[in-house]
This record gives structure tokens, sequence and C-alpha cells, in this order.
């Protein structure tokens, strides 16, 4: 009985160094960046904005008119965690214009990198 609680306990701390072994995998395959960060933008269509954050860029894709913001007017980005994240961009919002109005981010993207042309 007692070699059969210790296996068992083995075998649990090895499943906990997996577990602990996997987390730091997935943190690594996140790419963020705070709101306060952003330096720029771009409309690239109706529903895509295209944002600066630091060195980076990255697309930001809503269910409204990403157009029909009045973009001559103080723009924000609004997080309702600390950080902003690619994927699902539950959360996020663009905020701007006169009167203000809310755009919710539906997803996030790296941009693809620029062509440097010869």
């Amino acid at each position: 009985m007692r070699m059969s609680l210790i296996a068992v306990a083995g075998a649990l701390a090895l499943s906990a160094c997996a577990t602990e072994g996997a987390a730091p995998q997935d943190t690594a395959a996140r790419d963020c960046f705070f709101s306060d960060t952003v330096s720029g933008y771009n409309v690239i269509d109706d529903r895509t904005v295209e944002i600066r954050a630091g060195n980076d860029r990255y697309r930001l894709t809503t269910l409204f008119n990403a157009r029909d913001l009045d973009w001559t007017q103080r723009v924000a980005l609004r997080s309702t965690t600390g950080s902003i994240c690619t994927g699902s961009g539950n959360g996020v919002e663009i905020i701007g214009g006169e009167p203000q109005r809310t755009y919710p981010v539906q997803s996030i993207t790296r941009a693809p990198e620029a062509v440097q042309g010869s």
C-alpha cells in the first residue's frame, strides 16, 4: 500500500512538472502590447485598422465601419485587461470622434511585414 501511494505521488509530481513546462511555451506564443504604446494608426479598409505599438504593427478588425470614425479627432484604444494580445478582440475598443463613438474590436492580428523595395 505504501509503495502505491509513493508511486501515485511521484506520478502527480511528474504531471505537475509537465504542466508547468507547457505554460511558458503558451506565454511565449502570445503577442501582446499595451495601449499606451500605440503611436499611430492607418485605416486599411471598412473593417480594419492598423496600429503601431512600439516597433510592431497590428491589425484590429471591428464589426462597424472604421471609416465612419472621425479620425481627425482624438482616438483611443481601450482594453478591459492590462495588455492587448493577438487573437480575440474581446474587451478591446477603439474610441473617438465627436460625438464620441465606440467600436468593439472583433479580432487582433500581427500585421504582415512590409516588403522592402529596391
